[in-house]
């Protein structure tokens, strides 16, 4: 079997993905969770799944944002607890 190169390993992995999404899109299943999870995916998206894959990220990023917070604030709260018990 002789070994491909470069460019060929990509256009084989590019139609895999191509594929891959088609299919999943075909089947009604959520391409953009698959995109998310695989970033090659994401060329293959259409514009519109794309603003919406775009939309889910920023919401992902507002939730973590969000929890980082609360979690900043579970620790201040039981360092004043602790000062206050001293």
């Amino acid at each position: 079997m002789s070994k491909l190169t470069a460019e060929q390993r990509k256009a084989r992995d590019d139609e895999r993905f191509s594929q891959r999404v088609s299919e999943r899109r075909e089947k009604g299943e959520d391409v953009i969770a698959y995109a998310l999870t695989t970033k090659k995916a994401v060329k293959f998206l259409t514009k519109s799944e794309k603003r919406a894959l775009n939309e889910r990220k920023a919401a992902l990023q507002e939730e973590k944002k969000i929890k980082e917070q609360q979690e900043l604030e579970q620790i201040e709260a039981t360092f004043i607890n602790q000062d206050s018990a001293e």
